[in-house]
């Protein structure tokens, strides 16, 4: 795992970059992130939001989970890129869309999350935990 962690989105208007270890690995197959990713899934690597540092500006979208969680969606208002998420539910968090990292040659999920919602095409590694829907 790397303690370093810089991207950027297409266009390079916004970059970023954060000196701490991510806390949480995870792909998230929930509708919301299919949709919002344009992918079969949504990969994350989940940082504390103070260390997170970001040039560049950025818009949001709002919206509720199935849990009932606010959930806010940055991205890129030149290129429309999606860099980061967070929630309601754990503020403290930022999660930093795996695509826009400059080497994420390191990122190894520690979860499927939403594996009941995922498409019937998509394999999931057996050594990766797999949850029915967002753990605890």
């Amino acid at each position: 795992m790397t303690s370093k962690i810089s991207g950027r989105c297409l266009c390079g208007s916004v970059s970023f970059e954060c000196d701490q270890v991510p806390v949480f690995q995870a792909n998230c197959h929930c509708d919301d992130c299919r949709r919002s990713g344009g992918g079969v899934h949504a990969s994350f690597v989940f940082v504390p939001a103070d260390g997170l540092r970001v040039s560049g500006r950025t818009q949001t979208y709002e919206h509720t989970s199935d849990a009932g969680n606010i959930m806010t969606k940055y991205f890129c208002p030149d290129c429309g890129s999606q860099m980061f998420g967070s929630g309601s539910g754990k503020p403290e968090r930022r999660g930093i869309r795996v695509g826009v990292i400059d080497d994420a040659s390191w990122f190894q999920p520690m979860a499927n999350v939403y594996s009941s919602r995922k498409l019937p095409s998509t394999p999931l590694d057996p050594e990766v935990k797999a949850f029915d829907k967002m753990p605890g």
